[in-house]
């Protein structure tokens, strides 16, 4: 598996942030109303981004070293597989939620609007900790090179 690149990931949430931003404007003016946030997403998403350091963690410890406790392959596979998840989940998310704030900026002088385009930032926030998070983790399944090849570097 390729680590991921964060250009890519950039383009990914550039690209899903003018889709959502235009797509909040047709759906305004075809007369729906606006999508609420609500916090348990931030929450949620946090919650996500605490889970993959967490499921990574181990990995990291045994990778550099701590060899008390044996880590299968497939499970350093599998930990490799969700941090990449985990990376291009946050940086969809947090394009989605960008567009959402940018749609609510020029209206700010409204409480509701204000207060949605809170809870959008901070969604933006939790975003970028889940991607952060993948990225990270896909840093600690990263296995060591061999010696016996000392270019080489592999990921799990």
């Amino acid at each position: 598996m390729r680590p991921s690149r964060p250009g890519l990931l950039v383009g990914l949430g550039f690209l899903a942030a003018v889709l959502t931003w235009s797509g909040l404007r047709i759906w305004i003016a075809r007369g729906h109303g606006e999508p609420e946030l609500v916090w348990r997403t931030t929450l949620t998403i946090g919650l996500l981004a605490v889970a993959v350091f967490g499921v990574g963690w181990p990995v990291r410890q045994w990778v550099a070293g701590d060899r008390s406790r044996r880590i299968d392959a497939l499970r350093a596979a599998r930990t490799a597989a969700l941090a990449k998840a985990a990376s291009v989940a946050g940086a969809l998310l947090t394009g989605l939620f960008t567009g959402v704030v940018v749609h609510y900026l020029p209206t700010l002088d409204i409480a509701a609007r204000r207060t949605q385009a809170l809870v959008g930032a901070a969604d933006v926030v939790a975003s970028v900790l889940l991607l952060a998070a993948g990225l990270l983790v896909e840093r600690y399944c990263r296995v060591p090179p061999d010696e016996d090849d000392p270019g080489a570097e592999r990921s799990a």
